[in-house]
């Protein structure tokens, strides 16, 4: 193998592919990714075995071949290079990097033994998404996700489609957030009637790191036991989660015996300076008082102190006091873009729900601590 390629592009294939490098100590060659320049085209491989990226590279391929060489040692020597054109030659199983004003060779492994990227069958994609909406859900919904050796259904994005309606959905039992996605984010293909997938939280976190936020598109298909999410220059082949998510929707209330209309990013400051004093579980409560008009926020430490903020607000129902973890109403106010919010509640052991006034596509749920 012998290439020219420009440092930028390196650098970007590299980024794309380095939190799939494998850590397993049973299987070094996992911390190695997979170099291949063949029928024009360049590409470079990691998989932890759970899951594999393959970023496609623009360059200049003299001859072809593969070598399978260490991740980290390639990538701090490409990074710290000055020039921007590099050539790299393959000899046998060692690596020639070369530039106008530096050398070296990296021992690499015979090619053979790197692991086999799983393949899809299926050649039509179910989903075509919209890259510019797609990271923007993703991220709005992936917040509440938690990884879970014991519950392995809840740690993931739940994707579902049927009857022309696309959801993702993320839940770590404690909070739920559901977004319906709009017509306009994605393209459904003719054959695709139901879709019900959970996708690996490590998956969807590097979904939203490496796929590009532009109006290009990410093609999703869906074989029976994982997913090809393939974009203009990436290719992710995931596992699949083989559990059934949670019937999460009964856990959505349909109506509220308590709601609050607030500012946003008035309830997000209030809470940010009131969490200093709280206790270890995260707790903190909200209280609205006799005369209704004024939402207390307040939170107290043994060893601290405590203090309180009050915000004006708008009520709908009685009075009341409930008490949340802090991090995660933070959370759930953060993913709304809304000048205002409301928050609903029906009692103190009962899921409360936070969405938006204007746009009810993305809803929010999370339970009260008992006091």
């Amino acid at each position: 193998m012998k290439l020219i390629i420009l440092k930028n592009n390196l650098l970007e294939g590299l980024f794309s592919v380095e939190k799939s490098v494998g850590e397993n100590s049973n299987l070094p060659i996992l911390k190695n990714v997979l170099f291949l320049a063949e029928n024009n085209k360049i590409k470079i491989t990691a998989t932890n075995l759970d899951l594999a990226v393959t970023h496609y590279l623009s360059g200049k391929i003299i001859e072809e071949g593969k070598i399978c060489i260490p991740f980290s040692l390639f990538y701090n020597i490409v990074k710290n290079l000055s020039s921007e054109r590099i050539q790299l030659e393959q000899r046998n199983h060692h690596l020639n990097i070369k530039t106008d004003n530096y050398e070296a060779t990296i021992y690499g492994q015979n090619s053979e033994d790197f692991p086999i990227i799983p393949t899809i069958k299926v050649k039509e994609p179910s989903l075509i998404f919209k890259n510019k909406y797609f990271k923007e859900f993703l991220s709005k919904v992936i917040i509440a996700a938690q990884y879970s050796e014991v519950r392995p259904e809840i740690s993931g994005l739940f994707i579902y489609y049927q009857d022309n309606i696309l959801k993702f959905v993320a839940t770590d039992s404690f909070r739920l957030a559901e977004k319906t996605l709009p017509l306009e984010s994605y393209k459904i293909t003719k054959k695709t009637e139901k879709i019900k997938i959970i996708v690996p939280l490590k998956t969807a976190f590097e979904l939203l790191r490496i796929i590009k936020n532009n109006d290009s598109e990410t093609e999703l298909f869906i074989d029976s036991h994982q997913v090809l999410f393939k974009t203009e220059n990436q290719d992710i082949v995931s596992r699949i989660i083989d559990s059934e998510f949670p019937d999460y929707e009964t856990v959505i209330p349909k109506e509220t015996k308590f709601e609050i209309i607030v500012n946003r990013q008035e309830m997000i400051n209030s809470i940010r300076l009131t969490s200093i004093f709280t206790s270890r579980i995260n707790d903190i409560t909200l209280k609205v008082g006799d005369n209704k008009k004024f939402l207390e926020i307040f939170a107290t430490e043994s060893q601290l102190g405590e203090n309180r903020y009050l915000i004006p607000v708008k009520l709908k129902g009685e009075k009341f006091s409930i008490v949340f973890n802090w991090r995660y109403l933070l959370d759930g106010l953060k993913i709304y873009d809304s000048e205002e919010v409301s928050l609903g509640i029906n009692g103190v052991d009962k899921p409360a729900l936070i969405k938006a006034l204007e746009d009810k596509s993305l809803v929010y749920v999370l339970m009260p601590i008992k006091s």
